[in-house]
């Protein structure tokens, strides 16, 4: 082998390992569905050969994969009655992803029929750090951020934003103006997140809802000193809020499907067609074989 092949090799193998562990592809992007995972309640290491390694998990044992007529196997989630907070309601996990300036993220979310909304809860996006910046501990020093969702006040919905600028020690509410969660419809959330450079309030934070563009801001103060970078998925859903005026009064579900976490722009229409098929081939690109 010559030194120019040699050379070549090595890099893809290093691109290789870059990615092992993340759950990314080789194309630097993680597409998952669930309809080639038995229907049931959702096993650690069903959602590791879906997701790739975890940094933890707490599905306790209300998350569970089902049918739905149309679309195929989905993720489902309960919300007790009466639950407040991760610990009683929902179910968290967190994707490690190989450290970067820049991601997408897009997936698909429905509310079933009956849910109560009551005055908001959680819903996955992006982080520096796992689920570290969250739950009223902000940044000290601009080392990292997260950027989940909720629903809020009944049915709006919010990027619920910590991060080194914030002004609120429970981070910053960004509304997402005469946008609504609907019960028994699917609603698409796309998110593009590039990071701030040092200490200048110049990253990206652009969201999608149903297709439409709901936020797009160019002076976001992520982090502070190039820490922080972009190297979670959170899957984070409960409902909550800190006392039992968040509670559902009846237990409550609802369904994910066609994850999307990549370095490259994603589809961002309200059907996310072209980002997510639902073959083997993708599944297989996901697991890296």
């Amino acid at each position: 082998m010559n030194n120019a092949l040699f050379i070549i090799a090595i890099i893809a193998m290093l691109a290789l390992a870059s990615t092992a562990g993340s759950g990314l592809s080789a194309e630097n992007t993680l597409s998952v569905n669930f309809d080639n995972s038995p229907q049931g309640k959702l096993e650690k290491s069903e959602l590791e050969n879906l997701f790739g390694k975890l940094q933890w998990q707490s599905l306790n044992d209300r998350a569970e994969i089902v049918a739905e007529k149309g679309r195929g196997n989905v993720l489902r989630i309960k919300y007790p009655k009466g639950s407040v907070g991760s610990q009683a309601g929902g179910s968290q996990f967190v994707v490690k992803l190989e450290p970067a300036e820049e991601y997408w993220l897009g997936y698909s979310v429905k509310f079933e029929k009956g849910f109560d909304l009551k005055r908001g809860g959680k819903l996955p996006g992006l982080t520096s750090g796992g689920g570290k910046f969250t739950g009223g501990h902000g940044p000290k020093n601009g080392e990292g951020w997260s950027a989940r969702y909720m629903w809020w006040k009944g049915d709006k919905v919010i990027l619920y934003f910590y991060h080194a600028g914030m002004k609120e020690k429970y981070g910053d509410v960004i509304p997402f103006e005469g946008k609504k969660i609907i019960p028994g419809e699917w609603h698409r959330l796309v998110q593009h997140i590039k990071l701030n450079t040092g200490n200048n309030s110049d990253g990206t934070m652009e969201v999608w809802f149903d297709g439409d563009q709901v936020l797009k801001r160019n002076d976001v103060l992520f982090r502070l000193n190039d820490q922080g970078k972009v190297d979670s998925f959170y899957f984070s859903t409960f409902h909550g809020g800190n006392n039992e005026s968040w509670a559902p009064e009846v237990d409550s579900y609802a369904r994910f499907d066609d994850f999307v976490i990549s370095r490259k722009p994603i589809d961002t229409s309200a059907a996310g067609k072209g980002a997510e098929e639902k073959t083997e081939k993708v599944k297989d690109k996901v697991k890296g074989k």
